[in-house]
This record gives structure tokens, sequence and C-alpha cells, in this order.
């Protein structure tokens, strides 16, 4: 087991660093593209800061609050758009062209070389100015979590990445049935958006759906929480449980899918 693991890290930083050679020929390019995200972000701040500076507080989250909660999105987006989007993105051009093709005769785990061959590590990056926006939240609270409660929401938020994963792969594996199925990966951005807020600002009704079916809370809701000592230690096991299930139920839904992939080059 040790030994396969230390074989797919190894692969996997083999495509980190291709990647990274192939972003470095642009370098503009990859700059540019981190200043605009920063830029963007700071609307999204300003909305916030505007909504906020009226009403104070909304279901129970003030405006400091909401700093670090949108710190934790914009670090969840930039890792989960940066490391998954540019394979959920292509995965239904593989069907197309016959890509998967070449994917089933690798001597590896096909859904791993699907969902790991390509990287946006500048998109991964823009990681950054969300840390710096959780730490201006939290300086403004004036509370500084413990070691315990970064690495809780360390673990949630790597949940909850593994969560988003298993969600989006199945949505794009649709495409084995429906080839031409390439809106299949943005049908996940609605789920990506919805984490923007707490889970708390939606009507009750809508909360367990929200949590269960479409599982926004695990996404930035529950590490935020971890962060403001509002966490459960039930919540992580719930998020690793949770993850782990998907994660079976994912592998299995594109192993059935396989049966029914016609070879692009039959």
């Amino acid at each position: 087991m040790f030994r396969n693991f230390s074989r797919y890290l190894s692969l996997y930083r083999a495509f980190v660093v291709n990647n990274l050679s192939r972003a470095m020929e642009f370098r503009a390019q990859f700059f540019a593209g981190i200043i605009g995200y920063i830029l963007w972000s700071g609307v999204s701040l300003l909305f916030i800061n505007v909504v906020f500076g009226q009403v104070g507080a909304v279901r129970g989250w003030t405006r400091d609050e909401m700093w670090v909660l949108y710190g934790t999105y914009v670090v969840f987006e930039s890792v989960c758009y940066g490391l998954l989007g540019p394979n959920m993105w292509r995965f239904s051009g593989l069907v197309r062209d016959g890509g998967l093709d070449l994917a089933l005769t690798r001597p590896v785990n096909v859904q791993f070389f699907v969902s790991t061959r390509y990287l946006d590590l500048n998109g991964a990056l823009n990681a950054l100015p969300g840390l710096a926006l959780i730490f201006f939240g939290l300086n403004h609270l004036g509370r500084w979590p413990s070691i315990g409660q970064w690495i809780v929401w360390l673990l949630l938020l790597g949940c909850g990445l593994l969560i988003a994963y298993c969600v989006w792969f199945a949505i794009v594996t649709l495409s084995i049935w429906f080839v031409k199925l390439e809106a299949g990966a943005v049908a996940f951005d609605p789920v990506m958006q919805m984490a923007r807020f707490p889970i708390d600002i939606y009507p009750a009704r809508a909360r367990a759906f929200l949590t269960f079916v479409v599982p926004v809370a695990f996404l930035t809701t529950f590490p935020t929480e971890s962060l403001l000592g509002k966490g459960d230690l039930r919540v992580l096991v719930g998020a690793i449980c949770f993850a782990i299930f998907l994660l079976l139920l994912s592998r299995a839904f594109f192993k059935f899918a396989l049966r029914f992939y016609g070879s692009a080059s039959s």
C-alpha cells in the first residue's frame, strides 16, 4: 500500500512540475491572472462591507465573521478550481476526442489520471489573498484560533474539497452517456456560488438540503465555524465519513459508467 501511495505521489509531483513549466512560459499572463482575481475579490468584499455596514449582522453573522468566511471561500474556490477545474472542464473532450481511450491504456488508476493530470497553478495561488482576509477578519474580532482549531479548519477544508470533487466528477461522468455534455462541468458553479454565504442565511427548510443533498455547508460554513470557536468535533467526524462515502460512491459510479463507454476509435 505504501509503495502504491509513493508511486502516485511521485506521479502527481511530475504533473505539478509539468504544469508549472507550462505556466512559466507565459509569465505575464500568469501574474496578470493573480492580479485580476485580487481585483475581482475586492469588488465582492466591497459588497459585503456595504451590506453589513448597514445591517450589522445577518442571521447571527457579523461583518468581521463574514471576512473570515469569505476568506475561507476564496481559499477553497482557488484550490478547487486550480487543482480540479482543468480536469473537470476537459473530461467531456476526453470522451468525445478519444483521450479517455489513452487514459484507459495507462498503467495507473484511470480516475486518478483524468482527475489530476492538469492543474491551474495560477488559480491555486489565488488562495493567498484568501488567507490574508482570514487573518484580517480574525484580527478585527480580536481572536486567534488555537493550533487544534486550525488543524480542524484544514481537515474540514480537505473534506469539503473531496466532497466537491465527488459531486463535480459525478456530474462530468454523465458525459460518457451524453458525449456533448460540455456544460456539465459548469453545472457545479451554482453550488460554489452558494458557498459564498453561511448556511444560516438560507431558509430552514433549505438547510438540510444544502447540507446533505447539495453539500454546501461542508465547503465553507463548517470550516469557518471551527476558526470562530463555534465548531463541533462531531461535525468533523461526520465530514470525514461523508467524504469517504461519496468517494466510494463516485468510484463505483465511474466504474459503472465505463461499462457503457464506446471507444472513440472504434
